[in-house]
């Protein structure tokens, strides 16, 4: 019985250092969207690469794979694929801004931080059900 309770006792620890990284990579890659943006809007690049740098750190979605039913919130863990290709995608086109930033391809640039808007967009309306 005593294992029973240690081990339930060690699986509520970690489920809340999970909840606790999800929820500090989640305002992270906000603040990192911000930074982006704002590059955009004041015509910087480096404020841009400095987003897309801090966007990437922070989408740990991405990069965990077996544990990312671990990392949503209790009870989403069945959406990990939702998650997963969400993530992939945020990746994807955060290369793909960097890419049109180095040509200096405005319009593209500004068409995939749109695409990372809704990569996030598409993750957050299946894990929060809104509807």
């Amino acid at each position: 019985m005593k294992k029973i309770a240690l081990m339930l006792t060690v699986a509520a620890v970690l489920f809340a250092a999970e909840s606790a990284n999800l929820k500090k990579d989640m305002a992270a890659q906000e603040a990192a969207m911000a930074t982006i943006q704002k590059g955009m809007l004041y015509s910087s690049p480096s404020t841009i690469e400095e987003g897309l740098k801090a966007l990437k750190a922070a989408n740990q979605v991405a990069t965990l794979k077996d544990s990312l039913p671990h990392y949503l919130p209790e009870g989403k863990g069945a959406l990990a694929k939702v998650a997963m290709r969400a993530g992939e995608r945020v990746n994807l086109h955060a290369d793909r801004l960097a890419a049109a930033l180095a040509k200096k391809e405005y319009t593209k640039l500004f068409a995939e931080y749109g695409e990372i808007l809704n990569a996030c967009n598409s993750c957050h309306i299946a894990v929060r059900q809104w509807k």
